[in-house]
């Protein structure tokens, strides 16, 4: 055979393949480039991590993951390289006359696809690692359409020109075989969305639904000042608690006193990321409900540091994957072309430790954790569901948030921000609970885990600190559960609104100001259902409060306590050193079976030494405990601005019965000045 024949035989199949798939390689290369170029910065220092492994990092689960992960996300890339090769094969078919070989079909898909790419990804993820730098170009008009708008309709355009001209250049019999399959794909999608609608039943003979909804670190003045239209809404129709105080500002110590109606220290669960063999809740509120008929559920958009799952008697937990491979996996998942598939069904099967996942800040689209919880609640019996959104937690940023990284001048901003989007996200959750009917016989809690410090001269009580604010820490001027002389960190929202047939259990709305704690909420739940749960319970039921008495002695002479929780120095809201890190991560280790990132048994005792606690009587008194300074681990009292002597002698007293506190001797407790 000549050269000249040998140079026209056509081409097999599967010719091309082979490049596709480096194409998607080097995609994924090119898209890790920034991210490689940031291997120095203390996210990447892969001995702080090593230091946490308790075993060889081969063996442990962390391992594994991150395998899984780099196996789903080089096939996504490859499959973005076979996608182009299918196209330019599409091409080739459709254009035989065209002077372009396959070869070169595919290397215009592969650019112009890799190019639309970048593009998305600017748009829709401004703070991801390729989209920050191209944010504004992506986004900013032109000829009356972004450059991304016009890369979408011309990569849309592309591509039905190729399709619709490969239809029509078929065979007859083939075209009416692609339209048939066409219009039974079409039944098939039809009858799947009617045979899967959500199924409302009578509601009404049965006990109410039970719904908590919570938003984290959400100030009650935030939502007084319109920051949050939703959540205020619902608080106007509720009975609302104004004075309601969470016993520790960290999202897992007060989720669990919220969910057994004890304090931190009764159960054990005094801090984030506890060996769960410390923790002793008794029952919780799910099991109780759970034994009375109910089917329960969990969810919640960041579980790195609240790991609540279902041996706390959840039927179905609606969360992302629990354990600490979301700190190293959340770094890598963000290559243009996973970040777009990241928050649909592709995302959720591939990337189940970042889909839906707020702790991956730089993808998470608030939507997605919506659609992970709407239509998965099954109403054939009562329901008990707990939701959390997460969004105003720092770093108060999200997918297509607008700004940059915050800094101590925006954070102010940027919180209320992601507090007016989680509203809208919580109105979202309610809506989509209404049409699924689980809202026709239902009592609904919206609360707050804790509120926020935001470094401001009104978040932090400057008379009661000996020597002034100006000499306090910076660090307890930021976040939450780092200070008790800041209110706003541990004063909460708190509304309880009834639903349908439920209404007759309590009239609405109503503004209540007695003293309340997020520990009151399980005895609440309780005695509304007429349950006699056989216990004993830290917390008080509100249900008098609820059906309107005014006899309220009981609430007005009751002590309520709060403390902070693990604070490290070097750490601040804005700014994380990796000298801050690397000490930080010496208490803590990574179980190599569960993942799970737990606190080392032999760093508790001095965790808890270095506690501020306080106690709250009534409304205005108040007084504190914080660490002395000296060996025997003795504290000094501080009795705040506006209580008297004998409120103050009560404070103590519960201070050290409750926390097991000992104080300085006379002279070196005194009240602030």
């Amino acid at each position: 055979m000549s050269k000249a024949a040998s140079s026209q035989r056509p081409l097999s199949a599967t010719a091309g393949l082979g490049l596709a798939a480096l194409l998607g390689c080097a995609l994924l290369l090119l898209s890790f480039a920034r991210l490689l170029g940031d291997m120095h910065s203390a996210a990447f220092d892969m001995s702080i991590v090593a230091s946490a492994l308790t075993d060889p990092f081969w063996h442990t689960r962390l391992a594994r993951n991150i395998v899984l992960f780099a196996v789903a996300i080089l096939a996504l890339h490859v499959g973005f390289g076979l996608l182009c090769w299918l196209l330019a094969r599409l091409a080739e078919k459709a254009f035989p006359a065209a002077r372009c070989t396959r070869r070169q079909w595919l290397l215009l898909w592969f650019f112009a696809g890799s190019g639309w790419l970048l593009l998305a990804n600017a748009a829709h993820f401004a703070h991801s690692s390729l989209g920050q730098p191209w944010h504004d170009m992506a986004d900013t008009p032109v000829l009356g359409m972004t450059p991304y708008a016009w890369g979408t309709a011309g990569m849309l355009a592309a591509a039905a020109a190729v399709l619709l001209v490969f239809l029509y250049r078929q065979a007859a019999w083939r075209r009416k075989g692609y339209l048939l399959a066409a219009g039974a794909a079409l039944l098939a999608g039809v009858g799947f969305t009617w045979s899967n609608g959500a199924h409302r039943s009578d509601a009404a003979s049965r006990p109410p639904n039970i719904v908590f909804l919570g938003v984290d670190s959400l100030r009650p003045d935030f939502v007084d000042a319109g920051a949050a239209p939703h959540v205020r809404a619902f608080l106007d129709g509720a009975v609302r608690m104004q004075d309601a105080v969470t016993p520790l500002a960290r999202t897992f110590p007060s989720w669990i006193s919220i969910l057994t109606g004890r304090h931190p220290h009764t159960t054990g669960a005094f801090m984030n990321l506890l060996p769960p063999k410390l923790i002793h809740t008794g029952p919780t509120l799910p099991q109780i409900l759970h034994a009375h008929g109910y089917r329960t559920y969990y969810s919640m958009d960041e579980t790195r540091f609240a790991n609540i799952d279902a041996s706390y008697g959840f039927d179905r937990t609606l969360t992302s994957t629990i354990g600490g491979s979301d700190f190293v996996i959340s770094w890598f998942a963000d290559t243009p072309l996973s970040n777009m598939v990241m928050n649909s069904w592709l995302g959720a099967l591939l990337f189940p430790h970042v889909h839906a996942n707020r702790a991956a800040h730089v993808t998470y689209d608030p939507n997605s954790f919506v659609r992970r919880v709407a239509g998965a609640i099954d109403t054939d019996r009562p329901v008990f569901l707990v939701s959390h959104l997460t969004l105003p937690h720092w770093p108060y940023i999200w997918a297509d948030s607008p700004g940059g990284e915050p800094d101590e001048s925006r954070i102010p901003a940027q919180y209320g921000l992601a507090v007016r989007r989680a509203d809208q996200q919580f109105g979202d959750l309610l809506a989509a609970l209404e049409r699924d009917g689980v809202l026709d016989n239902a009592i609904v809690v919206a609360l707050s885990d804790h509120g926020e410090a935001l470094g401001q001269d009104d978040d932090f009580m400057p008379d009661a600190f000996p020597g002034g604010a100006a000499t306090a820490p910076k660090s307890w001027k930021w976040g939450h559960g780092t200070s008790v002389f800041s209110p706003t960190q541990y004063h909460v929202v708190l509304g309880i609104r009834a639903y349908g047939a439920a209404r007759a259990l309590f009239p609405s709305p109503a503004v209540r100001t007695e003293p309340v704690s997020l520990v009151d909420l399980t005895p609440t739940i309780l005695d509304l259902l007429k349950i006699d749960a056989g216990q004993d319970f830290d917390g008080m039921s509100l249900a008098p409060l609820l059906r309107g008495a005014a006899q309220t002695a009981q609430f007005d002479q009751r002590i309520r306590f709060t403390e902070t929780e693990y604070n490290p120095q070097g750490f601040l809201t804005t700014h994380l050193t990796a000298s801050a890190l690397a000490e930080a991560v010496k208490i803590y280790r990574l179980d190599s079976v569960t993942d799970r990132l737990l606190v080392r048994d032999n760093a508790i005792d001095s965790i808890l030494a270095s506690r501020q606690y306080a106690a709250l009587l009534g409304k205005h008194a108040m007084a504190i405990a914080i660490p002395d300074g000296r060996d025997d681990g003795a504290r000094q009292f501080i009795r705040v601005p506006g209580t008297n002597a004998a409120d103050a002698a009560r404070l103590r007293q519960g201070l050290r019965e409750r926390f097991g506190i000992r104080f300085a001797d006379s002279a070196r407790t005194k009240p602030a000045s």
